[in-house]
């Protein structure tokens, strides 16, 4: 009972902020989410049948909030970032309809539908620097009281995952590893981009929270955070600091002396082979190739298409060997479209995100420093796609979005700024009467 009243307490307040304006409403969003995951998931109500959660209504309210503000994002999101979001959307709405699953169905599209709202409120709440750097500042805020009961946690041995790993106020540890990803690269960005004034204080403060994060990192045991995390300082020391290479190079080392870390390393190595049968001990990745590999039995009797969004777990009882009673999600954003949209979903996937790093190119003269560092955040989301059931974690895509929508936004508008100016300066040029000489008179 405690518990639903403290989620409903927390939904009641992101709500009412968007009473006072889209800017205070999207600020309460990014504040509080992080907070909610495991009071949202405990604290369920049943309508008709089916459980619902407060997050549910808050992506509900999220979407009202972009309709009631739809003349502002018209407006403000160019067409060229709204049209990217069209094909993989529609798609997912059209994948709803023959889904055998068609509710649950329906709570994943508006959920998918949230990751475009977060993007394109980006886009109206930015209007200058200031406002970037005002909700960067928000986003690593946000992070603050997830890390200090994660720290808590950790040192006292309470409320631990399996009995291990730390997951802090989110109900998993794989989705607390890819937030603080995400905070650590807006940490990499601000140290290393030339676009925005960041203070030496700031900086500093940046630089010492990255301790606190690298550790909680570690002790969620997030395997494919890891690899993300050294792919963000590969690139952060390649474009600017140096002695983050040579953190890079001593990090293997500091991590193997932890015993979690060293006995989560070593469980690749063993249990590999798969005799066949149900309740077989296999490692974690093994079992991933297992569901993939079975997958594909499915996956070619409808490859265009798909099965219906939200179907995988539906379907996976009949084709998935190690778990024959229990649906199980694909652990493979790759997979799980291909399953349920088919390889057409999988193409307007990948457009995102093809065309995304087409504009950071584009844009990378603007910032040589932090351009790259945005884009080994992209390219870290993809990898995190390969073994984690990354569109499911909610309150880390919608931070990863606004995040990306932030940066595309302030981007565009300097963008946009240079060349109206050189088109004015080429249309002046180009209306200016040539000097003639003198004509004599008489």
């Amino acid at each position: 009972m405690f518990i639903s009243l403290t989620g409903t307490f927390l939904a009641v307040i992101m709500l009412a902020a968007f009473f006072f304006g889209l800017r205070t409403g999207v600020a309460a969003l990014i504040l509080i989410r992080p907070l909610c995951d495991r009071i949202f998931e405990e604290g369920r109500f049943d309508i008709g049948g089916h459980a619902i959660s407060c997050g549910a209504l808050i992506n509900v309210a999220v979407i009202f909030a972009l309709f009631c503000n739809f003349s502002r994002f018209w407006n403000n999101v160019p067409a060229k970032f709204r049209t990217i979001w069209i094909p993989f959307l529609l798609l997912a709405f059209a994948a709803v309809i023959y889904s055998p699953v068609q509710v649950d169905a329906l709570r994943k599209v508006l959920t998918y539908f949230c990751f475009f709202v977060m993007f394109s409120f980006a886009f109206v709440v930015v209007r200058s620097e200031r406002d970037l750097l005002y909700f960067l500042k928000l986003i690593i805020l946000s992070s603050v009281l997830p890390v200090i009961y994660g720290l808590f946690q950790a040192a006292s041995g309470l409320d631990l995952y399996n009995d291990s790993r730390i997951h802090s106020t989110f109900s998993h540890p794989n989705i607390l590893a890819f937030f603080i990803l995400t905070i650590i690269g807006i940490i990499l960005f601000l140290q290393s981009t030339a676009r925005l004034k960041v203070s030496g204080q700031y900086r500093l403060f940046l630089m010492v929270y990255l301790l606190p994060l690298l550790t909680l990192l570690i002790l969620t045991k997030t395997r494919n955070a890891w690899i993300g995390c050294a792919v963000l300082f590969l690139v952060y020391g390649i474009v600017y600091d140096r002695k983050a290479l040579v953190l890079l190079l001593v990090a293997p080392f500091i991590a193997l002396a932890i015993p979690g870390v060293a006995d989560r390393l070593n469980d690749l190595s063993s249990n590999n082979d798969y005799l066949g049968g149900p309740a077989v001990n296999v490692n974690a990745y093994t079992w991933r190739k297992i569901l993939w590999e079975s997958s594909f039995s499915y996956i070619w009797q409808r490859p265009i298409f798909g099965y219906g969004l939200d179907s995988f777990p539906f379907y996976s009882p009949e084709f998935f060997p190690l778990e024959p009673d229990r649906g199980v999600p694909a652990h493979n954003v790759y997979i799980q479209i291909i399953f349920e949209m088919g390889f057409v979903g999988l193409v307007s996937f990948i457009l995102i995100f093809f065309r995304s790093f087409v504009w950071l190119g584009r844009f990378w003269r603007f910032d040589k420093r932090g351009v790259p560092v945005v884009a080994a955040s992209m390219i870290v989301y993809l990898i995190s796609c390969y073994s984690d059931n990354i569109l499911e974690y909610l309150s880390f895509d919608w931070c990863f979005w606004f995040f990306f929508g932030l940066i595309f936004a302030q981007f565009f508008q300097y963008w946009a700024r240079v060349s109206g100016h050189r088109k004015t300066h080429h249309w002046q040029s180009s209306m200016r009467f040539p000097s003639r000489p003198p004509i004599p008179i008489g």
